[in-house]
C-alpha cells in the first residue's frame, strides 16, 4: 500500500492553532433546526471521526466546516472566516468527499481523479499533476479502473475513485462523508490506513463514520452528535463509553477493550 506524500513542490505551509474552527454554528433548513451551537477545532496531524446516530447532523456540520452557509456562528479557516476566502483558494486548502458523485458526462476514472487538481492550474504546483493523480489511483487500488468509464463502476469502486479525486487534489485538510461505507472490509482498512498516513504527515482529517469501530481504531478524537448538538468530544476511549452510547443511540450498548490493540470495541446487544 503507498501512502502519499507530497513531491517536486513543496506545498505552501497553513500553520495555526487549529486548521478549522466552528464556534457556535447553528443550522436551519425548512423552519428545523439542524444543527445547533456546535463548537470543534479541527487540528493538524490528527482524525477528527464524526459519529452519531442517523440525522445526528454529522453530514451538515461536514457541510458547514466545507463552506455551506450557516444560520448563525462562524467557521474560522486558519482563523479568518471561511468567507473571506475564495473558491479557489479555499480548494487549496482543504478537500471535500461528499457522499455521492454525480457526474453528467461519461468520464473515465482517471479523468474523475484528474478533477481535483483543478485548484493548482495554472500555479507552479500544476507540474506535479501527474504523480499526484498516479499516487492517489495507487493508494486507493483504482489505477486498474483507470480507463472505465465512471457509471460502469460498482459502488465501492466509486467510492475508492471519488476518494482518490480528494487526495490528487493535496490538500493539507481533508473534509470525508462516510468513504467506507460502500466498501468492503480489506478496502475499509486501506482507506483508513491511507488516511491515517495524511494525519500523521501533518494534514487535519474530518471523517464522518457509522463504523464506531473504525472511529475507535483509527481516530485520535471522536465527536459525538445526537439531534443536532455536540454532545461529547475526545479521545475514543474517553468517549465511547456504554453509557453515553446507550442514551445516543436508543439501544443498549456494550464496550470491551479490544484483546490486542486496547482500543474500544463496541458492540450493540441484541433485544432478548
Amino acid at each position: 500500500m503507498k501512502i502519499l506524500t507530497r513531491t517536486r513542490h513543496r506545498l505552501p505551509s497553513f500553520a495555526g492553532p487549529a486548521h478549522l474552527r466552528a464556534t457556535d454554528v447553528t443550522v436551519r433548513l425548512g423552519g428545523a433546526t439542524i444543527l445547533s451551537d456546535v463548537t470543534l477545532d479541527v487540528r493538524g496531524g490528527e482524525i477528527l471521526a464524526l459519529v452519531g446516530p442517523n440525522g445526528a447532523g454529522k453530514s451538515t456540520l461536514l457541510g458547514a466546516l466545507s463552506g455551506d452557509a450557516v444560520s448563525s456562528g462562524v467557521v474560522l479557516l486558519h482563523d479568518e472566516p471561511l468567507a473571506r476566502w475564495s473558491a479557489v483558494e479555499q480548494s487549496m486548502r482543504r478537500a471535500v468527499l461528499l457522499q455521492e458523485i454525480v457526474l453528467s458526462f461519461p468520464f473515465t476514472a482517471r479523468e474523475v481523479v484528474a478533477m481535483g487538481r483543478t485548484p493548482w492550474t495554472a500555479t507552479p504546483f500544476e507540474d506535479d499533476d501527474e504523480s499526484a493523480i498516479q499516487d492517489a489511483m495507487a493508494a486507493t487500488d483504482v489505477a486498474g479502473l483507470a480507463e472505465r468509464k465512471f457509471g460502469t463502476l460498482s459502488g465501492g469502486e466509486k467510492a475508492r475513485v471519488a476518494l482518490a479525486r480528494v487526495l490528487a487534489q493535496r490538500a493539507p485538510i481533508l473534509l470525508l462523508d462516510e468513504p467506507t461505507a460502500a466498501l468492503d472490509l480489506h478496502h475499509q482498512e486501506l482507506v483508513m490506513e491511507v488516511v491515517r498516513g495524511r494525519a500523521a504527515a501533518g494534514d487535519a482529517i474530518v471523517i464522518v463514520v457509522h463504523d464506531l469501530n473504525l472511529a475507535a481504531a483509527h481516530a485520535g478524537r471522536v465527536a459525538i452528535l445526537s439531534e443536532g448538538r455536540l454532545v461529547a468530544c475526545g479521545p475514543p476511549s474517553d468517549v465511547l463509553t456504554p453509557g453515553l452510547l446507550s442514551n445516543v443511540y436508543h439501544h443498549r450498548v456494550d464496550v470491551f477493550a479490544h484483546p490486542r490493540t486496547g482500543h474500544p470495541l463496541i458492540t450493540a446487544v441484541p433485544h432478548s
